[in-house]
């Protein structure tokens, strides 16, 4: 099923949610239709701040973990530091917007 999707130039376009960019999935899961409306928009909102706390709230523990494979020369393909960070930044940037409501 095709959904009509405004791509990042400003034009609109039909696509699959395969055929979408992850900033144009996210913001069909917001926008798009849903039989209980915009109810999904708060569901949306209150998943990405659950998994925010979560990592945030086990920065330790995480970057703990991540760092012992390192000590015997193994990578990992994902800077667990630099997600975190990510994380707190993206709090850090929800709580902006929403904090004085």
């Amino acid at each position: 099923m095709k959904h009509l999707t405004t791509t990042l130039d400003g034009k609109t376009a039909l696509k699959t949610t395969n055929e979408m960019t992850n900033d144009e999935f996210i913001s069909h899961l917001m926008t798009g239709y849903n039989p209980h409306g915009p109810l999904v928009q708060m569901v949306v909102m209150d998943c990405l701040q659950r998994g925010l706390d979560h990592y945030i709230s086990k920065k330790d523990e995480i970057l703990e973990e991540h760092n012992k494979p390192r000590e015997d020369g193994r990578i990992s393909l994902i800077n667990m530091k630099a997600w975190v960070e990510c994380c707190e930044e993206t709090q850090k940037r929800i709580n902006e917007k929403y904090n004085h409501i």
